[in-house]
């Protein structure tokens, strides 16, 4: 790691929480790894810019678990690649599915928005993968690169709707009527 990416990482970790909650942990292992260390360094040097964010520093194993314990005690949360690949895999534990996870790789110029459990090629042509991570990250794109708030909210609004009426695939249908993905992705096109 360089210092100015993880200045340009955390800078957008900063805005999420003023935005949000007005919390940000960064997760290190910043008493084993050096590149923890220059994380820890570079985001306490930028906390004076943001005076009304509540910073934390916590290491990734002591997160891993309080995670699961404490999950509404976090709000953003910014770290290196490897450890937010680990924590986002154990934080769809808590909303049942990683088909529910939505993610953002935030570049200067370009960025992906993709769900946590990436292509999924186990399901290709059986049309039983979960598209609401898919609809989710395409509302944070709606959101982040191209700031349409109410389109954003709009999509959201679609999958929390689906979720109520149980118009879900099987990880989420918890022994009850389930869909096929294109069955949930008509039912949120013609509903949102």
């Amino acid at each position: 790691y360089q210092r100015f990416e993880i200045q340009r990482l955390a800078k957008k970790g900063f805005e999420s929480a003023m935005a949000r909650g007005k919390k940000l942990c960064c997760v290190d292992k910043a008493n084993v790894l050096e590149s923890s260390r220059l994380w820890r360094e570079t985001v306490q040097a930028m906390e004076k810019d943001y005076p009304e964010v509540e910073v934390s520093y916590e290491f990734v194993d002591a997160v891993a678990m309080r995670l699961v314990q404490w999950p509404s005690s976090y709000d953003v949360l910014i770290t290196e690649n490897l450890f937010g690949d680990i924590l986002t895999d154990e934080a769809s534990v808590i909303s049942g599915s990683m088909g529910l996870m939505p993610s953002a790789s935030l570049g200067e110029k370009t960025s992906l928005f993709e769900p946590i459990h990436g292509s999924y090629p186990q399901a290709a042509g059986k049309d039983i993968a979960n598209p609401l991570a898919t609809v989710l990250s395409a509302a944070m794109m709606f959101e982040t690169a191209f700031g349409l708030q109410q389109e954003a909210d709009a999509i959201r609004a679609v999958v929390n709707r689906s979720l109520d009426e149980g118009v879900v695939t099987e990880d989420l249908a918890d022994g009850g009527k389930s869909y096929k993905t294109s069955e949930v992705g008509d039912w949120l096109a013609k509903n949102v």
